[in-house]
């Protein structure tokens, strides 16, 4: 089982994931930064994840969730 899946029964949890992990002005996800201050770049996996878990909770089918990101190089 996916953790967007398990997040999707945690609508709470989602909700707050996607009002904290928001672009700031240079494009990078405001909720996830390191010791140091460097911010993630966003959409930050958190940001992804909980995208994934609202889909699945408004009705979408697992493993079919197509969001910008959905497939990760690197």
């Amino acid at each position: 089982m996916s953790m967007a899946a398990i997040l999707a029964d945690l609508p709470d949890m989602w909700r707050s994931a996607l009002t904290a992990h928001v672009p700031d002005p240079q494009g990078r996800c405001c909720a996830c930064r390191d010791e140091s201050g460097v911010a993630a770049a966003w959409p930050c996996l958190t940001r992804e994840v909980a995208e994934e878990a609202k889909y699945l909770y408004e009705g979408g089918l697992p493993g079919t969730f197509a969001g910008r990101h959905a497939v990760r190089r690197g």
